[in-house]
Formats: structure tokens, C-alpha cells, sequence
């Protein structure tokens, strides 16, 4: 039963399931004002209403992200009241407050050990011949695309576009920018079997393909019989750069319908 059922059910949740310590992963030369404002708001409704939130662990992230990730886990792990869930969330991400409600509400520690919220990526569009292609300003169409990934029977990955609205859905990948995850997935001793310094989250090839480092977390965690699930309710958002210019405004115009000139 999850915490969703047990609130159906009027049965009130163990104490111990709801503590949660949350790894922020932000790179050294930058932090996101929208998200400080963001979490900031979320403590805010926690401490209100909860209380859930028992320790925050804030690390600085190189190029290597992977280090960071799996500092924030080790700093989890030892952590000496025991925290149930570890809440990942990246420094250029956005929500509301009541994110958290919405994570643990969908997760379970045997059903939905792993709960990702839904995030989205921007990318340039690609032309009929399958390239990327800038105008002379470096601007290019830009489209938005759901974190989702399922693996096919020939296991390649694909996106999940057409994703169902407000529901908890199975995936097989996701990004680690908002994702729940049960103590029992990161203490499980099988990460470390290969020796590796960075047994969670690692750059590497899987079935002859190269992953990022969340992708093979949550590749190897579904290997490891701990299931993925994205809550499309739980939104975010993501703070992007991109380039303004002529192309971009027409586009947008085109889409209204609106005259270009009066």
C-alpha cells in the first residue's frame, strides 16, 4: 500500500517512512536564483505542515557530475538518524511547494522505490536530413522533450512524448534533476560489486550504448529489481539559456496566427 492508499484508506503513514534529506547538486560558478526561491518555498511549506525534511546536503559539481551525485549519497548513507528517502534536485530546476507532497504520496519503498518528477529538456530541432542546423545569429527552432525513457524489446531507448497527465507512470530512465529514491536502492552492497569509485552514478556503455550517469543509475537500479516510476503531476520546470532573435519571433508569430507586420 502506498501513501496515496493509506490516506484513501484513512490509515495515517509510519513517522518513518516520510523522512526524507534532500542532495542539492549545483555547479561551482553558478546557482539558479528560480530554484533557491523554489526550494526555499518548499522548506517553507514543509516546516508548516510536516516536518519531513531532516537534513539538506548542498555539493558543488565539476564537469564530473557523477562525483557530486555519489558524494550526496554517501553523505546520505551516513547520515546517523537513518533517513528514508533521498530527494535529488539539481540546481537549474523549479517547483512549487508542495513537490514533496506529491513525490512521497506516489512512492513506496517496495512498490515505487524510485519517483521522478517531470522534467523537461530543450534541444535544437533536427532538419529532414537528421542534423542540427544555426542561422548566422547561431539561433536554431528549439523543441521541448519529457526526461521519460523506455527501452524496446531490442533494448534501445526512446522518449515517452505522449505521457498521461496528473499520473504515476513505469519508465526505465529518467534524469537525476528530481528524482525520490528509497534508502534500501543506495544501501544495496551489489553497486559496489564491480569495485568502481563511483558505484551509483558513472558515465559508461550499457548493451554497447553509451549512458549518462543517471541513465546508468537508473539502468542498473532497474537491473537491480528496483523499479522506476515518473509522477507527471509532480512538475518542474528547467531553467534553459537560448538565443533570442529574428527566426524565434517569426516562429511564435506563425504559431499565434499573428500578422508579421501591420
Amino acid at each position: 500500500m502506498n501513501r496515496a492508499d493509506r490516506r484513501a484508506t484513512g490509515t495515517q503513514p509510519d513517522p518513518l517512512f516520510c523522512q526524507v534529506a534532500v542532495g542539492l547538486i549545483h555547479r561551482a560558478d553558478s546557482t539558479k536564483p528560480q530554484m533557491h526561491k523554489s526550494f526555499r518555498e518548499l522548506l517553507q511549506r514543509d516546516a508548516a505542515l510536516h516536518r519531513w525534511v531532516m537534513g539538506v546536503f548542498d555539493r558543488e559539481s565539476s564537469a564530473n557530475v557523477a562525483h557530486g551525485r555519489c558524494a550526496i549519497v554517501q553523505d546520505f548513507l551516513a547520515h546517523p538518524r537513518k533517513p528514508q528517502w533521498l530527494l535529488l534536485i539539481d540546481d537549474d530546476m523549479t517547483f512549487g511547494a508542495d513537490l514533496l507532497d506529491k513525490l512521497l504520496a506516489a512512492a513506496d519503498p517496495k512498490e515505487r522505490p524510485l519517483v521522478g518528477g517531470l522534467c523537461f529538456g530543450v534541444r535544437p530541432v533536427k532538419g529532414p536530413d537528421g542534423r542540427e542546423h544555426f542561422n548566422e545569429c547561431g539561433g536554431s527552432p528549439l523543441e521541448l522533450f519529457p526526461t521519460i525513457y523506455v527501452l524496446d524489446d531490442e533494448r534501445k531507448m526512446h522518449h515517452v512524448v505522449g505521457y498521461p497527465l496528473d499520473s504515476v507512470i513505469a519508465a526505465h530512465s529518467t534524469g537525476a534533476a528530481c528524482l525520490l529514491i528509497h534508502r534500501s536502492v543506495l544501501a544495496d552492497e551489489r553497486w559496489k560489486a564491480d569495485g568502481h569509485p563511483l558505484p551509483w552514478f558513472r558515465e559508461s556503455v550499457m548493451d554497447g550504448t553509451p549512458v549518462s550517469e543517471d541513465q546508468f543509475f537508473c539502468l542498473k537500479a532497474g537491473a537491480l529489481g528496483y523499479p522506476l516510476h515518473i509522477h507527471t503531476g509532480a512538475r518542474t520546470g528547467h531553467v534553459k539559456v537560448f538565443i533570442a532573435d529574428e527566426d524565434l519571433f517569426l516562429a511564435q508569430r506563425s504559431a499565434l496566427a499573428e500578422p508579421v507586420a501591420s
